[in-house]
């Protein structure tokens, strides 16, 4: 039996390897080089590390040594070891050039402020707020839903996406269902389409509001 002469471990004598740390086993004395190798004294230099012609292509050659530890000075072994040893550079942060975020204004809900769309209306609800919440409702489109393309995000999990839309067009609110699956109430009732009128209660999922105009 041969013992390890790392971890102690007893290997059989063909054993090239110790089987429990891995450590290249010799029958005669090892060393260990600059960059932590284990081999058998008898051989001239580390058998594991790259060549002097690989290094100065790798760009180790000032920094890795294939010589025998105790054939190298004291510094020489420490900035060898730990410029190999340390960690590369972190690469730098990727720079999003030429990207927006648009953030909605305090007060409002929606996540999107239109361009363009003149303001005409409001849905308040109370129902995730106590001090309230207000959703503005422009000229034109008002797609709502609870995440998604939709213009206005309402976080109720009983809302679906898309939800409901509303359109304001010739000064009027029309408003219709888009096959949501807990459907669209207004004043309590349930209703596929139809026209807002100001003071209107609206109800998505488990939502409410209150319809207001300017």
């Amino acid at each position: 039996m041969i013992t390890c002469k790392i971890c102690g471990a007893e290997n059989s004598e063909d054993s090239r390897f110790c089987i429990v740390c891995g450590t290249p086993i010799s029958k005669g004395t090892t060393i260990m080089c600059p960059n932590g190798h284990i081999y058998d004294s008898q051989l001239s230099k580390c058998p594991y590390c790259p060549s002097s012609d690989l290094q100065e292509i790798m760009g180790f050659s000032k920094t890795v040594s294939s010589e025998p530890a105790s054939t190298m000075k004291n510094d020489e072994f420490s900035g060898a070891a730990t410029k190999f040893m340390a960690s590369p550079e972190k690469p730098p942060e990727p720079q999003f050039q030429g990207k927006k975020t648009i953030i909605a204004s305090e007060g409002d809900s929606s996540g999107t402020v239109p361009s363009g769309r003149k303001l005409v209306g409001w849905l308040v609800s109370f129902t995730w707020d106590k001090n309230g919440e207000d959703y503005k409702l422009y000229e034109g489109r008002n797609l709502i839903g609870g995440s998604g393309n939709v213009d206005i995000v309402i976080n109720d999990p009983a809302v679906s996406s898309p939800h409901c839309l509303i359109l304001f067009r010739d000064g009027k609110f029309k408003f219709k269902d888009q096959l949501s699956t807990n459907g669209t109430k207004v004043n309590g009732e349930s209703s596929e389409e139809g026209e807002l009128k100001d003071g209107d209660e609206l109800k998505l999922g488990r939502t409410e509001f209150k319809f207001r105009t300017l």
